[in-house]
């Protein structure tokens, strides 16, 4: 079916498919973090190395390859391209359970650094077609939650299933889904409305054959575009310092197992994190008939509210907990929640306000320019200086050492929140110069 004949039942169907692929996507991710504890004990490794293999690890590869493959879905197939990009990353998160050793397990952390840089663009881009500018925030929100869906899966089921049969099942389990996925989506997915495809080079499509370079720097000249990119990015060196070593800093400064920091986390995500994303972008699309400035203003304040509530769960002590309906709450759980809300309400108004700012044609390169920017400032830092930072401050305070790093790194996201404020203020002139060229 093409894009333009598409009912609202198979946009439905489609955005419900995607969700199902990346959150698969985010789960493969984010497995490695709540089975750090196994790995380190069967290898011996230090948090640093292991925040290498989680970080750079994975995400040269991921930036390395994004810009290409959303080069390659907007020329030629983005089903296509998803589907060999969730095939790819299964493959290789079943890699990652085979590995004898920390090389081999960082190299197949390599590739599913490529399969997953084809994930998500492409979707970003089939979504942006199938939904319109009335929907589109809500539609992108909805999918931003398979973010959180894929920690659920990742942290719990990844949890659970490491305690019971050790952590190599469970990259196994979590790898299977994938293969049958990526084969719906190839016989099932949108294919590209005829009138969509690249037109002659005197047409505004015709900015499909510029080089990959250029186009980066045109999509970088838009101010409130690099200006988001660099908010999330900004905020996110403590993000994904935080998804990696938030498992670790509940069991070793609250006392839980892995598979109740797993269970916590996978809570608050599910809760906190889809609450957030999707409300995010409904909300947006309520506040744009007031002003096109809220489009990116929501995410700004989001931010701001999180900080002072990421520094209060750093400070909790250990074994906090309030007791609601006769069950034992950890503190730091029911915060996740809260602060997992908070941070999940950036993704949905980012990409649709990426998908208003550039042509129809090239929206798949545009959500790449921001995964890269996003990534390598964000996740090729973050984890790795959130280990570093620990190992530094191991000597003064002990199995306290990840809190104190965390807790400093918080800072970041007061920074992500001003520089979102300051890409709203851009975003309505920007949005005036893409409709009247």
């Amino acid at each position: 079916m093409s894009f333009s004949k598409a009912s609202p039942a198979y946009a439905l169907y489609i955005l419900l498919l995607l969700l199902a692929i990346n959150a698969l996507s985010y789960a493969d991710r984010h497995v490695f973090s709540v089975l750090i504890p196994s790995i380190k004990a069967e290898f011996g490794a230090t948090d640093s190395l292991l925040g290498l293999i989680g970080g750079p690890g994975f995400i040269v590869s991921y930036v390395l390859f994004s810009m290409p493959l959303a080069r390659l879905a907007d020329r030629w197939s983005r089903r296509g391209v998803l589907a060999l990009s969730a095939t790819l990353w299964s493959a290789a998160t079943a890699a990652c359970g085979a590995a004898g050793s920390l090389v081999q397990l960082g190299m197949a952390r390599l590739v599913v650094g490529v399969g997953e840089a084809g994930g998500l663009p492409p979707g970003q881009s089939m979504l942006s077609d199938l939904y319109d500018e009335r929907r589109r925030s809500g539609a992108m929100g909805i999918l931003s939650s398979a973010t959180y869906f894929g920690v659920v899966l990742g942290l719990t089921g990844g949890a659970a299933v490491g305690a019971l049969w050790g952590w190599r099942a469970a990259f196994y389990t979590l790898a299977l889904p994938g293969f049958p996925l990526a084969l719906l989506l190839w016989a099932t997915g949108p294919r590209r409305a005829k009138a969509a495809a690249p037109a002659p080079p005197s047409s505004e499509n015709g900015k499909d054959r510029e080089s990959m370079i250029v186009a980066m720097r045109r999509f970088w000249a838009i101010p409130s575009l690099r200006l988001l990119a660099v908010a999330v990015g900004t905020f996110n060196i403590f993000g994904y310092a935080a998804a990696v070593w938030k498992p670790a800093f509940f069991m070793r400064s609250h006392g839980m197992t892995m598979v109740e920091a797993g269970a916590w986390l996978g809570i608050g995500a599910a809760i906190g994190g889809i609450t957030g994303s999707m409300l995010s972008g409904f909300i947006v699309d309520t506040l744009r008939q007031r002003g096109e400035v809220w489009q990116l203003r929501v995410p700004a304040i989001a931010f701001l509210l999180a900080f002072p509530l990421f520094m209060i769960m750093y400070l909790l002590p250990g074994g906090a907990a309030v007791t609601i309906g006769g069950f034992r709450v950890p503190g730091v759980a029911l915060l996740s929640v809260l602060t997992g809300m908070m941070s999940a309400m950036w993704a949905g108004p980012s990409f649709g306000a990426a998908a208003r700012l550039v042509a129809p044609d090239q929206r798949a390169q545009a959500v790449a320019m921001l995964v890269v920017i996003i990534n390598v400032i964000g996740s090729a830092l973050g984890p790795v200086l959130g280990g570093g930072v620990s190992d530094l401050l191991m000597g003064q305070f002990g199995q306290e050492s990840l809190r104190m790093a965390l807790m400093a790194m918080s800072i970041l996201t007061v920074a992500g929140g001003l520089l979102f404020w300051r890409a709203a203020v851009h975003y309505p002139r920007d949005l005036l110069a893409r409709q009247a060229g």
